[in-house]
């Protein structure tokens, strides 16, 4: 299926502002070579890697079956970024004081992990 995982560092990436964000996410996700027309056929999975424990998965987007509407790159980028914000805000609420950051992401195939510390 998929030949290897590549790495991307993402410590740059604003995941609370949209406007800032989303334009260096969909960079980093280009440049691992994500294919955004898989959600057309394949569920989208998020995995969270949080302070090296083993990665768990914290959302999955379904694949855009008939009768959904037609899904674009903008519309699959925006519900990738939408996951993993509501993901870090999930990981604040329970560590609070806590500088929570998404400090790489990985892509295999439909499947997107980040590591969070």
């Amino acid at each position: 299926m998929s030949t290897e995982t590549q790495t991307v560092q993402t410590e740059t990436i604003n995941f609370k502002d949209f406007d800032k964000g989303y334009a260096p996410f969909a960079e980093a996700l280009r440049s691992l070579g994500f294919d955004w027309q898989i959600a057309r056929t394949e569920d989208l999975k998020g995995f969270c890697r949080v302070h090296g424990s083993e990665p768990q998965l914290f959302f999955r987007l379904p694949a855009a079956g008939p009768g959904q509407a037609e899904a674009t790159e903008s519309s699959v980028l925006s519900d990738l970024w939408s996951g993993i914000s509501e993901t870090l805000a999930v990981i604040r609420q329970k560590q609070p004081g806590k500088l929570i950051k998404v400090r790489s992401m990985q892509l295999d195939g439909s499947t997107l992990t980040f590591t969070v510390s």
